[in-house]
């Protein structure tokens, strides 16, 4: 039981903590590439859209894990499949961090309404799927690397120690 809550807190703190380092980097990235149009604002189509781009990238993670387990040999890619996984793992994470930054920046400029709730529901929805698409990620990243996950974690004994 240890093995498996210590892999479950391992997989949802990775499928929040790497968007969320990528958070600062997609800002920088944006201000520069934003710079002259500063007073254009963020409107609901521009991030239904963004929502729509970041569940494409996790339903096809999703899609690969599916054809992992149906018995898709990933692996006889090489380094090649390897590559094209590892940057769209990049994808999965920079897409949740562009979303992340997109709607901090334009949420609140939005007229209220059915359709600015239903878009919060939206990012409610990407921000609790994050870990399923991480964790076919990593199922599908481990066959193509060859790599067997096995943890082993040490127990932690009670150790007194006086001040």
């Amino acid at each position: 039981m240890a093995d498996r809550f210590f892999r479950l807190v391992e997989l949802i703190f990775t499928a929040y903590a790497v968007p969320a380092l990528l958070v600062p980097l997609v800002w920088l990235v944006r201000r520069l590439f934003r710079g002259h149009r500063s007073g254009t604002r963020e409107t609901a189509d521009g991030l239904n859209r963004a929502v729509a781009a970041y569940g494409i990238v996790l339903l096809a993670w999703v899609g690969a894990w599916v054809a992992l387990v149906l018995g898709v040999p990933f692996e006889r890619g090489g380094r090649v499949a390897g590559a094209i996984f590892w940057i769209a793992y990049g994808f999965l994470n920079f897409g949740l961090a562009w979303l992340l930054v997109r709607f901090t920046a334009g949420y609140g400029d939005l007229p209220e309404g059915d359709s600015r709730d239903r878009l919060f529901v939206r990012l409610l929805s990407a921000i609790l799927v994050q870990p399923v698409g991480t964790a076919c990620a990593f199922a599908v990243l481990y066959r193509i690397m060859g790599v067997v996950y096995h943890l082993k974690v040490p127990g932690l004994t009670a150790v007194q120690e006086g001040i």
